[in-house]
This record gives C-alpha cells, structure tokens and sequence, in this order.
C-alpha cells in the first residue's frame, strides 16, 4: 500500500472509532463515516476494510496490542514480586490496564467506549471474550477461575467472571463519555481513586459469599 493509502486508511480509523465512540458500532453508517471523512472515493472503506466488522478488527488492531503492552508490564511485576496467588493483583493484571488506558488521549478513550459498546452485546461470551483477550490476560484470568473455584460453585465462578469483566469495562467506558463531555456532568473521583476503586469492588465481587442453592431455588 502507498504512503498515501495508509495516509487514507488511518484516517478512516481516526474517525470511525471517534463516531463510533460517540453513537456505537451499529449506530453509525459507513456512509456517514466515509463522508465525514471527506473521502472522495464512495468505494474507500470497503476497499480498505471490506465491512463494519472488517473496520471493528482494524481498531481491534490499533488498541489492543497497546492494551496488551500495558498487562504484560503488571503481570511481570506480579509474578517477579510473587504475588501470582494474590486475587486482587490478579484482578488488577485484567482491570487496570483498560482505566489506565483512558490517560491516553481521545482515541483511547474512543476505544474504550467501543469496547464497553461491543461488551454489551447479548450474544456476547466467555469464549468471544478470549478471542480479543492478550495473553497476560488469559493466564491472569486462568488463575483467578482457580481461586474462584476454591470458594464458590464453578458454574458461579464463570458468570462472576464474565459479568464482572463486562462490569468493569462498561464503567471504564462510562468514565470516558464524562471526561470527554463539554464541562462536567457531574463530579467524579480523581483518575487515580477511581481505578483503585474500581479493582476493589471487582475483587469484592468475585469473592462474594454465595446463598445456599436452596434458599436460591426457593425463590
């Protein structure tokens, strides 16, 4: 591809994840993409990205790896400090690297409204989940299922796992759309207070006693 192709395609990038941020995935029209992106060419985001889906695995592309450097520096130091037991540095391995993504700028921030808009689907699983996961990801998320398991039902242990990782990324998004805001909607914790926090409500989550499976049927 020439320099001025990728100049295109990158273009294309830089305003669909900013519209798709704002309205989600299915809320705006390649159409309205490729126009707001001044592109001439009716043809330009089908040639570079064939479809929605093809443009949704291009931003994949452009974060994630980003995203996946950011794991991989927390798990490291977890386990060289022997804190690979530990289930709240192991919640943090999963969380932080997404609130810590919001200090990034505008386009990080894109990002994770589109994933808290993705996360949302209803056909969304566990499985579907992995397949975007880096891999700091998916051995911190192993260990913590271990743990889990030690404590409640393993049918419990993967719900909790899977909504919580919903959970988190949903209020990271939610975050992003109140610093982006024109003024301040409302007050909000300091980036900081609020990423600690955020860990340890997922982890008090996980970890919470589970009612006795009769007191559950009986309702």
């Amino acid at each position: 591809m020439t320099a001025r192709g990728d100049q295109t395609r990158n273009h294309l990038l830089d305003v669909a994840e900013q519209m798709f941020g704002e309205r989600g995935v299915n809320g705006v029209s390649l159409r309205e993409i490729r126009l707001a992106s001044g592109a001439r060419n009716t043809a330009a985001i089908q040639f570079h990205f064939g479809d929605r889906e093809g443009l949704v695995h291009a931003l994949t592309a452009r974060h994630m790896p980003r995203i996946a450097e950011l794991q991989q520096e927390l798990y490291d130091s977890m386990v060289r400090e022997g804190r690979e037991d530990d289930a709240r540095s192991l919640v943090e391995v999963l969380v932080r690297p997404v609130a810590d993504y919001l200090r990034q700028g505008p386009s990080a921030r894109a990002w994770v409204k589109i994933m808290g808009d993705l996360g949302a689907a209803p056909e969304l699983e566990a499985g579907d989940m992995a397949l975007i996961a880096p891999e700091p990801a998916l051995r911190a998320s192993r260990r913590l299922y271990e743990r889990l398991a030690e404590t409640v039902p393993a049918d419990v242990a993967v719900e909790r796992m899977v909504v919580l990782a919903q959970f988190a990324v949903h209020l990271c998004a939610d975050r992003a759309r109140l610093e982006d805001a024109p003024g301040e909607r409302r007050a909000h914790a300091p980036t900081d207070l609020f990423i600690e926090n955020l860990i340890d409500m997922v982890n008090g989550a996980l970890f919470a006693p589970v009612a006795p499976r009769d007191a559950l049927r009986a309702r």
